[in-house]
């Protein structure tokens, strides 16, 4: 029997970018959001949408819930989010919409949930979120002594 989504909350845990939010670690951890799809304003999705060219483009722009939904995609923007030395866990996102785009949103959470529930995956998963936020932090700071040097 197919499980059919509880809420509508769900589907707010699939990203407009392929991401699924359900194994994020602002969602699963520090719970200070509630998935990108969230518009209450009082979470850290309202930031994530102020700061993501992909959100302002394929939501804002292009009035889309997901970027495989238009008929650029997969676009330059896209590429480069998916292959970021800095986010390796963006990796999965083209991948993950044209799954989406073959067997809908709603399927597609299902999956997730079910890919999520495993404890040693998940584990991993967000060690590597981790990973990717400390080079971040690496990487701003590598960059400021660059800057600093050349003035």
């Amino acid at each position: 029997m197919i499980r059919r989504l509880k809420t509508v909350e769900e589907l707010k845990l699939a990203a407009p970018c392929g991401l699924y939010c359900g194994a994020c670690i602002d969602y699963l951890v520090y719970k200070s959001c509630h998935g990108c799809g969230c518009e209450c304003g009082n979470c850290d999705a309202s930031g994530h949408h102020e700061r993501c060219n992909i959100y302002k483009c394929c939501v804002e722009q292009r009035g889309n819930k997901a970027c495989c939904e238009c008929e650029e995609f997969p676009c330059s923007m896209l590429i480069r989010f998916c292959y970021s030395p800095v986010w390796l866990h963006h990796l999965p996102v083209i991948e993950n919409l044209r799954r989406r785009k073959t067997i809908g949103s709603e399927k597609w959470v299902r999956e997730q949930e079910e890919n999520r529930s495993n404890e040693w995956y998940l584990r991993r998963w967000l060690w590597l979120q981790k990973e990717c936020e400390k080079r971040l932090e690496r990487s701003l700071e590598e960059s400021k002594e660059i800057f600093s040097e050349k003035k």
